[in-house]
């Protein structure tokens, strides 16, 4: 497999920020309300659009979906199905327009990436997740406040996945790294990295 051209990796990095706030779409005071650009675009449908069918597909399923903050849209089951609606919503958009490359799915894969970092972020605050519902009950949680301003660890958390993220693709693309090789690296460091937070958030400010 060849290496990650230079414009994969900037669409997926793209798609790593805008998807870390996307969860937050079920909160009514979320970032992504009050933001301009690319952003704007899921500001304007992601409520009114991408969580309603998200909802849907769940009561397709038989499963409870909750729209409350830190619901369905706070798990992995649940950025997994608005992530798929999103692929096939943005990708019949830019068909229709003319504008479509396969390239785009880089941007797509980077949006589910992003929201999952914030699901496990999420799971190191004292309020925590039960990040595997409807499947599993189990809650994950740290001793992070968030409402606490002097809280400086999430933001740290944050830039340590997204700069190690950032390393490894950068990386991967100038040392000519196989992408299949580049995945598996990716994969291991991420989880390495987290374990690690998750770890340290529980041990106090």
């Amino acid at each position: 497999m060849a290496p990650l051209p230079s414009i994969a990796v900037a669409l997926f990095l793209g798609g790593i920020i805008i998807g870390s706030l996307l969860p937050d779409t079920d909160a009514t005071d979320s970032k992504l309300h009050y933001m301009d650009g690319v952003a704007r675009i899921f500001s304007l449908i992601m409520r009114p659009v991408i969580m309603p069918l998200t909802g849907l597909f769940y009561r397709v399923a038989g499963k409870r979906f909750n729209p409350a903050h830190r619901g369905s849209m706070h798990t992995v089951p649940g950025v997994i199905v608005y992530s798929v609606i999103l692929a096939g919503v943005i990708g019949s958009a830019l068909y229709l327009s003319g504008y479509y490359d396969p390239i785009i799915a880089f941007f797509l894969i980077g949006l589910f990436t992003g929201g999952i970092f914030h699901i496990l972020e999420d799971c190191c605050t004292r309020s925590g997740l039960m990040p595997l519902k409807p499947y599993s009950s189990r809650k994950f949680a740290g001793s992070i406040n968030t409402g606490d301003r002097k809280e400086k660890r999430p933001g740290l958390y944050a830039k340590g996945l997204f700069g190690a993220s950032a390393a490894v693709l950068v990386g991967g693309h100038h040392y000519q790294i196989d992408g299949v090789v580049l995945i598996a690296l990716s994969a291991g460091l991420f989880l390495s990295l987290w374990l690690l937070i998750f770890r340290v958030s529980r041990w106090g400010p």
